[in-house]
């Protein structure tokens, strides 16, 4: 089970602006039209549930429509008042398809946060219709005193007598009135939002530690790829260099008395050179592509698409570069994970085929592998057999999360959902385990996690 964490933090603004007014009269004018059907959806749907529930086919539609507009109002209460929305970690399903989407929505129809907002927003239309009401009577004093004035030259009220200028003044002090009378509306609504929807101390405490655990991820990452970098030196790179380096020894005890064997062994040497210089810089590559950073992530997967040995069908839709919020750490964990993900199918898999979808939209990068192979990868934390769990924990320093559905037989789809920008992070309430799982989990395994 995953989780998401909300989190709106923004500059402060001034405390009562246009926008901030221009709501004011907007709750109203949606306080005589929107509130009193909520209202009479919520009531009714309450009411009527005893009758073999009937009462959820009224609730059904104004949950759906609530679910938006408690978002909608938390984006309001930031663009508007300049305030700052903590939210506790939010619950994500582990199911796929329609499933996922029903227990998502119940997740957060569970939350204490969501019944907040709900709160908020009828209490929020109730006090701007007051106060847009009350504005709207008083500009219509103003009018009509105005227009008294233009037409007579004194009108008598409540006994008496009234001439242009106090008509005037009637009008000016009205109009005055009903500005005071907005922006205390504003007002009220800041105080409203704040005390409602601005999160709490424990909000505050739950996203303390979903930081830290987020952190913790972002390490053993760390700590991972640098055991990678380690065992590929030792392994690989570190015996051709003791064997180059004892070529050389032997040239140089062979360069007198043999000049023809120890040119031989010289060639040897220089062609182990060329070799370690490409396998060092295969290993650079690991650390972070050169074409990631010279051209891109778009060009950047074509070149690992190319280079597969299976057969890749890729598909990348990516921002405009003015538009885009794909810094270079989301771009290397996406390059990674495909990366890792191709390795694995190519070796373990038994697949005909692969599809990579690279899919960029204003908050998130999504990227999803799906293979037809034999499936049935696991995921462990064991130690030894750690690929995979390194990749989860690179998504989730991200603030991600990572999904993995591999049944037995039926392929693996590897899907990875990357915040970018000015967006809502992602990771585990109490702590949960940093991968979902459907059916047995994981994408295509290393050698060492294959069962």
């Amino acid at each position: 089970m995953q989780s998401v964490t909300a989190q709106a933090p923004v500059p402060r603004r001034p405390r009562v602006n246009a926008a901030a007014l221009a709501a004011v009269v907007v709750g109203g004018a949606l306080a005589i039209t929107w509130l009193p059907l909520s209202l009479v959806l919520l009531l009714g749907g309450l009411s009527s549930l005893p009758a073999l529930g009937a009462g959820v086919l009224l609730l059904a539609p104004w949950l759906a429509v609530m679910i938006p507009v408690v978002r909608v109002e938390r984006r309001r209460a930031v663009a508007i008042h300049g305030i700052t929305v903590i939210l506790p970690p939010r619950l994500r399903s582990t199911r796929h398809g329609m499933g996922r989407v029903l227990q998502d929505v119940w997740f957060e129809l569970g939350s204490g946060a969501f019944w907040r907002g709900v709160l908020h927003h009828h209490l929020s239309l109730l006090i701007s219709g007051a106060f847009a009401v009350s504005a709207a009577g008083l500009l219509w004093i103003g009018w009509s005193a105005v227009d008294l004035a233009l037409l007579y030259e004194s009108v008598t009220l409540l006994g008496r007598e009234v001439g242009r200028p106090g008509l005037g003044l009637i009008g000016f002090s009205a109009v005055l009135l009903a500005a005071g009378t907005l922006v205390l509306g504003a007002l009220a609504d800041r105080g409203l939002a704040q005390g409602l929807i601005s999160g709490s101390e424990e909000d505050l405490r739950e996203q303390v530690a979903e930081m830290s655990a987020r952190r913790r991820g972002a390490v053993d990452a760390a700590a991972q790829e640098r055991l990678r970098i380690e065992r590929d030196l030792h392994d690989g790179v570190q015996p051709r260099l003791v064997n180059l380096a004892m070529t050389l020894g032997l040239a140089r005890s062979a360069i007198r008395s043999d000049p023809a064997r120890a040119e031989t062994l010289i060639g040897e040497a220089h062609a182990e050179a060329k070799s370690v210089m490409t396998d060092l810089r295969q290993l650079a590559r690991g650390i972070h592509p050169a074409v990631l950073t010279d051209r891109g992530l778009d060009a950047a997967l074509s070149a690992l698409a190319a280079r597969s040995r299976v057969p890749v069908q890729l598909e990348v839709s990516l921002l405009p570069p003015d538009r885009t919020g794909l810094d270079r750490e989301r771009e290397a964990v996406a390059y990674f994970l495909v990366a890792e993900a191709l390795t694995n199918v190519a070796k373990h898999a038994g697949a005909n085929a692969v599809q990579v979808t690279v899919r960029e939209d204003d908050s998130t990068l999504h990227v999803r592998i799906r293979d037809d192979g034999r499936g049935g990868a696991r995921v462990h934390r064991d130690g030894q057999s750690t690929g995979l769990a390194g990749l989860t924990d690179r998504v989730r320093a991200t603030g991600g999360y990572l999904e993995v559905t591999s049944p037995p037989g039926g392929g693996t789809v590897l899907q990875a959902t990357l915040p970018i920008g000015d967006v809502e992070p992602s990771a585990p309430r109490r702590p949960a385990p940093p991968v979902a799982v459907a059916a047995p989990p994981a994408a295509h395994p290393t050698a060492e996690e294959m069962p």
